[in-house]
């Protein structure tokens, strides 16, 4: 076990790389192994770190690597309040701080990448650099667009999915199918069976709510560090279209697509997704 004076202690599973400790009043989870430049990944809408498991190993032997269940996700508490871009950006702040990080590369997918940027936005002396996956928040979304999300991912209609609608739910998101993607739906699954669901289902509308009134476009140009948009030539969630237009308001922005990739890049083409984020990271900043 590893202390830090004002936090309270970092617990850590026996036999693993699972640690938890409590920010902003919440108890997180997070997976933390290897050394070298830290990398911080985090994770989309009804996600949690093992989103990112097929490329864990591979990145921790050149990296530390940190990924974190966001308040409210995974096996993180999930309290009943609202999740604001605020809350979740002081509580990776707290996180950082706790682990003795001064500066990490921020790796952020779908809603994860929101939070990226706005963490960028308020803590730049903090951030190396900056990688969005597939990222939201690139666009606005119009008054219909937003009531039928409101309407479709209410409380009462995500208490009521059942795993055959979960599936269709997240088969937009990939591009393949093959194990990795099975796992996925399988952990999705899992999840509607846990005795914290309405919990979760509450974070969801929230941060729903978050994601549907935040578009972050014309503030890229405040973005100063080197700025990798990583995405898939087959994402039909945020197309690459919007990753182009942020392109072009990053100061120090770089686009690479991904042939056969849709949404969740690193589950769908992960050995393809390590190489490309390998190349951002070695290339010397400008």
């Amino acid at each position: 076990m590893r202390t830090t004076e004002s936090r309270g202690p970092i617990v850590t599973k026996a036999g693993s790389f699972l640690h938890s400790l409590q920010v902003q009043g919440t108890q997180v989870v997070f997976y933390d192994r290897g050394s070298g430049p830290a990398l911080v990944l985090i994770h989309g809408m009804f996600g949690d770190y093992l989103d990112w498991e097929p490329v864990l190993e591979p990145l921790a032997r050149k990296h530390r690597v940190i990924a974190l269940d966001l308040p409210g996700f995974g096996d993180s508490e999930k309290p009943h309040r609202e999740y604001t871009g605020e809350f979740f950006v002081a509580a990776l702040h707290e996180l950082l701080q706790a682990l003795g990080l001064e500066r990490a590369t921020l790796v952020g997918n779908s809603f994860g990448g929101i939070l990226a940027v706005l963490y960028t936005l308020s803590h730049a002396q903090s951030v190396e650099r900056l990688v969005l996956v597939s990222s939201g928040g690139l666009r606005t979304f119009g008054g219909k667009e937003k009531q039928l999300a409101v309407e479709r991912l209410s409380e009462e209609n995500l208490l009521a999915l059942t795993p055959a609608v979960h599936r269709q739910m997240f088969a937009s998101i990939f591009a393949k199918s093959g194990p990795a993607q099975e796992r996925y739906f399988a952990k999705q699954d899992a999840k509607l069976a846990r005795a914290d669901y309405p919990a979760y289902a509450r974070t969801l509308v929230s941060s729903i709510r978050l994601v549907l009134s935040t578009c972050l476009l014309e503030r890229l140009g405040e973005v100063r560090c080197p700025t990798l948009l990583l995405w898939g030539d087959r994402d039909i969630v945020f197309p690459v279209e919007q990753a182009r237009q942020a392109l072009e308001r990053l100061p120090q922005g770089e686009l690479e697509v991904l042939p056969g990739g849709g949404h969740a890049l690193q589950i769908d083409c992960p050995d393809e997704f390590v190489a490309a984020l390998e190349r951002f990271l070695e290339r010397p900043a400008h």
